[in-house]
């Protein structure tokens, strides 16, 4: 059984730009996907004092939940883990 998906709330803005990242760069991508995402990119930046980490980070993962595949999950995971490290 595969471990459920999770996003710890300093890793959110992290998250955010690999989500953002793949969004765009997924040619079959639905726009409302990426409509949803820009909104939670637009509120988290320009009221970051209204919604803390754990908040975006479970925003972020409501979204991954429903428009990220499994395989794709594991990727993106590894690019959080590389843009941890750098």
């Amino acid at each position: 059984m595969p471990r459920p998906r999770a996003i710890q709330a300093v890793e959110a803005p992290l998250w955010l730009a690999v989500l953002l990242d793949y969004s765009f760069s997924d040619r079959s991508a639905l726009r409302a996907a990426r409509l949803d995402l820009l909104g939670i990119a637009h509120d988290a930046t320009a009221y970051p004092d209204d919604i803390p980490g754990w908040r975006l980070a479970e925003l972020l993962l409501r979204w991954a939940d429903q428009y990220v595949p499994a395989r794709d999950w594991k990727r993106l995971q590894g690019r959080v883990r590389k843009r941890r490290s750098q």
